[in-house]
């Protein structure tokens, strides 16, 4: 079962890529594009077994920085990059 979050650029325009931990061994590719700085694009997120409500472990890389974070975010929610 799939749920919606939303990424916010708070960085610069760039490349993101988001991550969803699936399991300790595996991680899910979901988003990889340009994200214009300041602005949120929705992307779909995969209900897992680790987790019982609509909610997921996200690894966030922000091209243009270098940066990269964890978070874990509920449907709906807003995940931040910079």
């Amino acid at each position: 079962m799939a749920f919606t979050i939303y990424v916010k650029n708070d960085g610069d325009t760039a490349t993101v890529r988001i991550f969803q931990r699936i399991n300790n061994n595996e991680s899910k590719n979901l988003y990889e594009d340009v994200i214009e700085a300041g602005t949120q694009v929705p992307v779909q997120a995969l209900k897992t077994d680790d987790d019982d409500d609509e909610r997921g472990e996200f690894i966030w890389e922000h091209k243009g920085s270098g940066l990269t974070g964890q978070q874990y975010v509920k449907a709906d929610e807003e995940l931040r990059v910079r």
